[in-house]
């Protein structure tokens, strides 16, 4: 092809592309359909179903406030029990809780109220009481039963 070919060539494919574009913006009626473009968002059955307004239910009706002569005049209540309050989560009287059940279970252990089993099943067995939580105490304190202990 010559210089003057070469250039009709090229006036010819810029003529085309300018008018795809012109003319492409001039429709109107483009639609867009299929699972990939309802995927997207984009199609036109996606784009009617967001113009659509949302189905709510009905609301309940507005409540009135309580008559005003009812109520007690501001300040006037009752001064409630801290320590009411407090107990409600309190994590030092939950400590102080377990330690003093744990204290009740102790004791019933050196007493041999809860092995009563181990007593039942083991009569000829002659050692002493044993608790989970510790030594149990003795007339004489805790000096015998840390005698060979270090």
């Amino acid at each position: 092809m010559t210089g003057w070919q070469l250039r009709v060539v090229h006036l010819a494919s810029t003529v085309a592309f300018a008018a795809t574009l012109v003319l492409g913006g001039c429709s109107d009626g483009l639609e867009v359909n299929g699972k990939l473009f309802d995927w997207m968002g984009i199609s036109t059955s996606a784009l009617e179903q967001s113009k659509r307004e949302p189905q709510v239910a009905a609301r309940a009706p507005l409540v009135l406030p309580p008559n005003s002569n009812r109520l007690p005049a501001p300040g006037s209540e009752q001064e409630q029990d801290p320590t009411n309050i407090a107990a409600l989560n309190d994590p030092d009287r939950k400590k102080a809780a377990a330690a003093k059940e744990r204290e009740r279970l102790h004791l019933a252990y050196c007493r041999g109220e809860i092995q009563w089993k181990d007593k039942v099943y083991k009569a000829d067995d002659s050692s002493g009481n044993r608790s989970p939580y510790g030594a149990c105490p003795t007339l004489l304190g805790d000096t015998l039963s840390n005698v060979n202990k270090p």
